[in-house]
């Protein structure tokens, strides 16, 4: 086993390049708890009010129970004066206020009669176009209910009453908790980048230095057979595969989200997907090692492709904020279809017919990939040993 124990030295060496992105991966697991911490106490739905300005020149009961019904809801600036073009457009652009309402004379019967609409002066954003609507919909229930034969005060009662009511939803989810993803879910998005630096400065390194021309020619001149020699290396990558599956996939999840983790239902297809991701990611090196002849270029091409993978498959940015058209390239990279996997089993906890398909669809192009990178890497590598 002198292969073995040479990897295994080599693997100690480096160890604290390896522990470094094992500390990033550490620091970014409790960034996120703490974020969410933060979060679920804000998670109920709660309306922002927004800074407006009203004048009211009709005085009519439609004019006045709409800037009443605003009260309510927005922050309404009276102190403003708002009499002129050039001092709206200087409180809208210094902040003071996102929306100015100005309600002429005669709005009442203008709005029913002609249907005239509200013209509100707004300063581009979400703010004005919240209370845009907010002042549509009011409108437009008072006009509907007015015209079915009920008077103005008699509608604009209705819409009232119509508007305090609450609808109570209860979201049932057999995970428990409350359809929203799973805190550990979060943990294994981050992996990919985390499992393939590791891999790369751990095996990567490792075959480089095994691969150089000198190295091999002695090792081959030792009563140690070829084949011996392969299956030592591939018992060191097992070694590494298997600590980094135990650590990253197994034993922080535990020691920072013991509970839900653990009773999650899914578990299994989360130690698969990582395990597939963590054999992605030693394929990955293997190759990388067959490609690059020197160690310290292994740095550049590690973070471009960690990087590079981790923003375009929905490591860094979720897969649901990205363009159709991106989504469509990284469907050939091994990362996107881990990350679509991730996200299937953290939203779901029984799966129909389709969703089966898609997960064990997941499962198996990373399965491809695997296969793929390895006779890449085997047949660039013995186009290489021929050189030798």
């Amino acid at each position: 086993m002198t292969v073995f124990k040479g990897f295994l030295l080599l693997l100690k060496r480096d160890a604290k390049s390896v522990s470094l992105y094992l500390v990033i991966f550490i620091a970014i697991a409790v960034m996120t708890q703490l974020s969410m911490g933060d979060n679920q106490s804000t998670s109920t739905f709660k309306s922002m009010s927004t800074r407006i300005a009203i004048e009211d020149k009709d005085q009519s009961e439609l004019s006045k129970n709409l800037v009443n019904y605003l009260e309510k809801t927005q922050s309404v600036k009276n102190d403003l004066t708002i009499s002129t073009p050039d001092m709206i457009q200087e409180n809208l652009y210094y902040s003071n206020v996102y929306s100015v309402i100005k309600i002429p004379k005669g709005f009442e019967k203008d709005y029913f009669d002609k249907q005239t609409p509200l013209t509100l002066i707004n300063k581009p954003g979400f703010d004005s176009t919240y209370v845009t609507s907010q002042v549509d919909q009011f409108l437009r229930s008072v006009k509907v209910i007015h015209e079915s034969g009920d008077t103005v005060a008699q509608a604009v009662q209705k819409v009232q009453r119509y508007d305090s009511q609450k609808s109570r939803v209860t979201l049932i989810a057999q995970n428990k908790s409350g359809g929203e993803m799973p805190y550990h879910n979060y943990l294994f998005q981050y992996l990919p980048y985390i499992l393939i630096s590791m891999t790369s400065y751990s095996l990567g390194i490792i075959l480089i230095i095994y691969a150089e021309p000198d190295k091999k020619r002695r090792m081959l001149c030792a009563p140690v057979s070829y084949r011996s020699m392969n299956l030592q290396l591939m018992l060191g990558a097992a070694v590494i595969g298997t600590g980094l599956w135990l650590t990253c996939g197994v034993a922080l999840p535990i020691i920072l989200s013991a509970k839900a983790f653990l009773a999650d239902p899914n578990l299994p297809y989360y130690l698969l997907n990582v395990g597939l991701m963590i054999l992605v990611s030693l394929a990955l090196s293997f190759l990388m090692s067959k490609l690059i002849q020197r160690v310290n270029i292994i740095s550049s091409v590690t973070n471009v492709l960690a990087l590079g993978m981790g923003f375009l498959c929905g490591v860094f940015v979720p897969l649901s904020v990205l363009s159709p058209a991106i989504k469509k390239i990284t469907q050939f990279l091994p990362v996107y279809w881990y990350e679509v996997t991730n996200e299937l089993i953290g939203y779901q906890t029984t799966f129909n017919a389709s969703q089966k398909m898609a997960l064990y669809k997941g499962f198996g192009i990373q399965l491809l990939f695997v296969i793929a990178l390895l006779s890449l890497g085997m047949l660039i590598g013995k186009l290489r040993e021929q050189k030798i």
